[in-house]
């Protein structure tokens, strides 16, 4: 009897735990893990790397020195690189293998909370178990998210030199909103590509494609406008 009321209890246990996960938690807690696991990994590949473009810099070498460096970012990203720049090659192929031992352990735990949560009582629902397919790819790639990868606060302009008609947040964890201008909104953003963001609002979509100190805004209802990143 005893060992019967334990493990009913246990199973409540575990199913209060698992209704209590969701998409957004695990996400969350991936991210910061992953980042936690390769900050090591890629200070290293940093300092490994500073060499090979002193050296293309010296040489002349001024595009090699600009590939490699963009492909330095991309791959702590966890973006993949087709074809590394030539003195790099060996090293990435090292990071690589030192970069998926450190980041299997997160990812396994990612997932069995995923398994977990599809498991839950009733079952999941289906806006859910498409929120865990997301974040389950973005899991298994081995990708990270870095909070720093784009500034979060950003003012709206109808030109690069007009005054800011309103503020634009894009939060780490895929939220966008909008402060002042009369009105606040919220929404969501994620990746579409390299450099480019999808934003959708309530109403409309923002496609945003960033340049160096500031991106550009398209949308089926305005003109062009821009984004400028205020810096704190």
């Amino acid at each position: 009897m005893k060992h019967l009321l334990l493990a009913l209890l246990l199973v409540s246990f575990f199913s209060s735990v698992a209704l209590a996960d969701s998409p957004e938690a695990i996400a969350k807690d991936y991210r910061k893990q992953a980042a936690q696991a390769l900050e090591r990994i890629n200070q290293s590949l940093e300092k490994a790397a500073t060499p090979l473009i002193t050296k293309l810099v010296s040489s002349g070498d001024t595009e090699g020195a600009e590939l490699l460096t963009s492909q330095l970012k991309d791959k702590t990203a966890g973006e993949y690189v087709p074809t590394p720049q030539a003195s790099a090659a060996q090293l990435f192929a090292l990071y690589d293998d030192a970069r998926a031992k450190a980041l299997a352990p997160v990812q396994k735990s990612s997932i069995t909370r995923i398994e977990s949560l599809l498991k839950t009582a009733g079952g999941a629902k289906l806006e859910t178990v498409t929120e865990l397919g997301k974040v389950r790819a973005e899991i298994e790639a081995g990708k990270v998210t870095d909070p720093k990868a784009i500034p979060v606060e950003w003012t709206y302009r109808s030109s690069l030199t007009g005054p800011p008609m309103v503020n634009v947040f894009f939060e780490p964890n895929g939220t966008a909103r909008t402060e002042g201008g009369g009105e606040s909104k919220t929404g969501t953003w994620r990746w579409q590509k390299k450099g480019v963001i999808s934003v959708t609002w309530p109403k409309y979509n923002w496609t945003v494609t960033f340049k160096e100190d500031y991106a550009e805004l398209t949308s089926l209802e305005t003109p062009l406008r821009y984004l400028v990143p205020v810096k704190k």
